[in-house]
C-alpha cells in the first residue's frame, strides 16, 4: 500500500508490502508552513502540494492510498478548502492528524527500521523535527512544541547589528577567544557572520521549554535535517539520497553546529546539488535548533518516519 506523510515542509510517500518491506519511496519539498499570512497555506505551497500529487498519481493509485498531513494543515485555515479540491481531482481522502497521533506513527516507522538493523532497545527517546513543530516522545512521556524549521526561520527578525569593541578586538586577536569558557560568550565574540550568531542565540531561546522537559541518553532522529546531514558528510548529492546511506547513522552535538556553518558558506549552486532546491536555509536554523537541544545524548538516525508508521498501522490494524 502507499502511505503518504503530507507535512509542512516535505511529502513523503512510501510503496511498502505487509511485511514492511519498502517497494518504492518518495519525497517532494512542498514547503506548506512557508509564508503562511493570516493563518493561510500560500497558493504557491498549494501549486507545489499539487505538483507532488500529479506526479505521484501518474505512479500510483491515490484513492487506494492512506495520507496524513500534520502541523501546517493543523493550523492552517484554508486545510478543508485545500482537501476538498485534492479529494475532488485525485479521489484521494487526507486525515488530518493532532500532534500525539503523529509523533505514535512517527515512531512506529522509526522503531520497525530500529528493529531491522538491530538497534532498538528499550527506553530510547524519539525526536521528529518537521516544518512547523517539534515532536519528542518516549515510552512514557509525548508532546509536540510550537517550532520547526520553516516556522523558526520565518519568524527570525535579522537585525543590522555593527560589532562592539569587544568583537572588534577578537576579531584582530582570535587566538584570545581560547580564554573564554562560556561556549556562547565565546560564539557571541567570535567573528562569525552576525545572522548566523543571531540564529544560533535565538534556537536557544525557542527549546528553552523542551529542553527542561528532555530525558533520556540515546535520542533517534528521523527529519531532513539530520538525514541530510549524515548524507552530506558522505558526499552523497540530494539526488542520488539512500535512505539506506543514513539509518543507523550516529551523530554528535557538535555535527549540527559543524554542518550549519558549512552550508553557510556553501554557495547557492553547490547547495542545491547537495542540499536540495532552497533548502539551505531551513537545514542551517533545524542544524542549529538540535544543536541548541541537545547536549552529551547519543543521538541515532533512522529516516523511516510517518509515512511509514501510517503503512504499519494499516497492516497491523492499529487504529490512531
Amino acid at each position: 500500500m502507499l502511505g503518504i506523510d503530507i507535512g509542512s515542509n516535505t511529502l513523503r510517500a512510501v510503496f511498502m508490502d505487509e511485511y514492511f518491506n519498502k517497494l518504492k519511496s518518495e519525497e517532494f519539498i512542498i514547503a506548506t508552513a512557508k509564508n503562511m499570512q493570516n493563518g493561510l497555506i500560500s497558493n504557491e505551497a498549494i501549486q507545489r502540494l499539487f505538483n507532488a500529487l500529479k506526479i505521484l498519481s501518474e505512479k500510483y493509485n491515490l484513492s487506494q492510498a492512506k495520507a496524513v498531513a500534520t502541523a501546517a494543515f493543523r493550523n492552517a485555515k484554508n486545510t478543508e478548502d485545500i482537501f476538498i479540491k485534492i479529494e475532488k481531482e485525485f479521489q484521494l481522502k487526507i486525515q488530518v492528524i493532532d500532534a500525539k497521533t503523529e509523533a505514535k506513527l512517527s515512531i512506529l516507522g522509526m522503531q520497525e527500521r530500529l528493529k531491522t538493523l538491530k538497534l532498538f532497545r528499550k527506553n530510547l527517546s524519539y525526536c521528529d523535527l518537521g516544518g512547523a513543530s517539534c515532536e519528542i516522545s518516549n515510552d512514557y512521556f509525548s508532546k509536540s512544541y510550537d517550532f520547526g524549521i520553516i516556522s523558526f526561520y520565518e519568524r527570525m527578525n535579522f537585525k543590522a547589528i555593527k560589532p562592539n569593541a569587544y568583537v572588534n578586538f577578537f576579531k584582530k586577536h582570535p587566538k584570545n577567544l581560547a580564554y573564554i569558557k562560556d561556549k556562547k560568550l565565546k560564539i557571541h565574540f567570535s567573528s562569525y557572520p552576525v545572522h548566523f550568531k543571531q540564529i544560533f542565540f535565538e534556537a536557544f531561546n525557542v527549546i528553552k521549554e523542551a529542553k527542561k522537559n528532555l530525558k533520556g541518553k540515546f535520542f533517534v532522529l528521523n527529519s531532513g535535517v539530520p538525514t541530510t546531514l549524515c548524507a552530506y558528510k558522505q558526499n552523497i548529492k540530494y539526488k542520488d539520497y539512500l535512505e539506506e546511506s543514513v539509518n543507523g547513522k550516529i551523530l554528535k552535538r557538535k555535527d549540527f553546529f559543524n554542518f550549519a556553518l558549512k552550508i553557510w558558506n556553501l554557495e547557492q549552486e553547490k547547495a542545491k546539488i547537495y542540499l536540495g532546491e532552497n533548502r539551505k536555509k531551513y537545514l542551517i536554523a533545524g542544524s542549529m535548533i538540535l544543536f541548541a537541544l541537545f547536549d552529551k545524548q547519543k543521538l541515532i538516525v533512522i529516516d523511516d518516519g510517518v509515512r511509514e508508521g501510517v503503512c504499519i498501522a494499516h497492516f497491523k490494524n492499529i487504529k490512531f
